[in-house]
């Protein structure tokens, strides 16, 4: 049994049936369904806001809602579905757009995504706790009981009965058993907000590799997304949200990340100086925002009870233990500036499997989103977060189901439970 002792002016401990860790895509939609199941409800998250990649990292779209090609199909319902229904009554567009690559995506708002998360987690009785990290974690005979959190006012417990790890790195599958993870590194980018955009002016991606060329006469450096990036119109702006700077991380330790953050802040600078100079209608541009956060897809996993497996995905394998369905294809990050894909067949679909929520160690541990198993090439698949909102309603509902019992729900629970709260099996 490991023991975190408090500072002697320790607040009163908080107790919960649930505990999620991560305001992301699968930690909200964990938080709702474990709500929805009657538990009481407790969702961590070290930021201000809630939204995960989507607002801390500016990734402005949710992928993996919809499969590819011409005629796509929705694989993501339940609680992503409310979501994107909490959205469209704020006046938000859902509705998919079809990208050039042959995926469907949903542009998204940051800031009324924020309050639509808000609104969802208050309606549901969750008690959301913003500004707040896990620092530790107690356990006894596998069983993790007691999470030590830090927040402005200091050191406090958060006791629960049931601990879902939404944390995008498995932060908290590392704390509880080491042992069970190993590193996957991919490359992080920084995305942007450009605005001042003349965007009655078009550009193609000759305009763009002359801003690249440009770039590397000037500064000498070679930009690694070699294409120009990606840039998207936002309906809503005279601007566009950018992907367009990669940078190496090779873990999150303090330093990889502030060299990472601080690289990539100026070559985005860098950068737009010369898509000021060859890019039509950018002469007047700003970079409005960049992150806040650079976007990290992954430096480590954990290993499962079930791995997804690229198999799954290249044969668009359908199981009887499925609990979710991912529809994006497999999309790696190898090294900066390098995108590769790996098609699902006929533009289809593919099972996750129960087995995928279930670390290795842990007891009472449950993983979601990006933190379930999966190996390196499947996980460029299940990590969008379309996909997290679908795994994080089955974690959620499978550690509610659990809490009291001596064992893990069964899996026909918990799938009548998912299909009972709108998810797409």
């Amino acid at each position: 049994m490991s023991q975190v002792p408090l500072p002697s002016r320790g607040r009163p401990a908080l107790r919960v049936d649930v505990a999620v860790v991560g305001g992301g895509a699968a930690g909200v939609a964990a938080a709702l369904a474990a709500a929805e199941c009657g538990r009481s409800v407790a969702l961590i998250e070290g930021y201000g806001f809630l939204g995960g990649t989507a607002t801390v990292a500016g990734v402005q779209s949710y992928c993996g809602f919809y499969t590819s090609g011409a005629e796509p199909e929705q694989v993501v319902g339940g609680m992503g579905q409310r979501v994107l229904d909490s959205l469209a009554a704020m006046g938000h567009e859902v509705a998919p757009l079809a990208q050039s690559s042959g995926n469907w995506i949903i542009l998204l708002d940051p800031e009324r995504l924020k309050l639509a998360l808000d609104r969802l987690v208050q309606q549901a009785g969750i008690q959301t706790l913003l500004h707040c990290r896990v620092v530790a974690a107690e356990q006894q005979n596998g069983v993790v009981h007691t999470l030590l959190c830090s927040d402005p006012d200091g050191l406090f417990r958060v006791e629960a009965r049931s601990v879902v790890d939404a944390s995008g790195n498995a932060n908290i599958a590392a704390l509880v058993s080491p042992g069970s993870t190993r590193p996957r590194v991919q490359a992080a980018t920084l995305t942007a907000r450009i605005t001042s955009v003349d965007t009655a002016r078009s550009f193609d991606r000759n305009d763009l590799q002359a801003a690249v060329a440009d770039y590397q006469r000037r500064t000498g450096q070679t930009l690694a997304r070699s294409n120009g990036g990606f840039f998207v119109r936002l309906p809503w702006s005279q601007g566009y949200w950018a992907m367009m700077v990669d940078v190496d991380l090779p873990d999150c330790t303090t330093q990889a990340l502030s060299r990472a953050e601080m690289e990539a802040r100026a070559i985005a600078h860098d950068y737009l100086e010369s898509l000021r100079r060859k890019v039509p209608g950018f002469a007047s541009a700003q970079l409005e925002v960049t992150g806040p956060q650079l976007g990290i897809r992954s430096t480590r996993c954990v290993r499962s009870q079930q791995d997804v497996r690229i198999g799954d995905l290249l044969e668009a394998r359908r199981r009887a233990d499925g609990i979710a369905r991912s529809g994006w294809p497999c999309e790696l990050h190898p090294y900066p500036g390098v995108t590769e894909y790996r098609w699902i067949p006929d533009s289809g679909w593919f099972h996750v499997p129960y087995g995928a929520l279930i670390p290795l160690d842990g007891s009472n541990l449950w993983l979601a989103g990006s933190c379930i198993g999966a190996d390196d090439e499947a996980f460029g698949s299940v990590r969008v977060m379309g996909c997290a909102f679908a795994t994080g309603h089955a974690a959620g509902v499978a550690a509610a189901l659990s809490c009291g019992q001596a064992q893990r729900a069964s899996l026909s629970a918990v799938r009548s439970t998912l299909l009972q709260q709108g998810a797409i099996l």
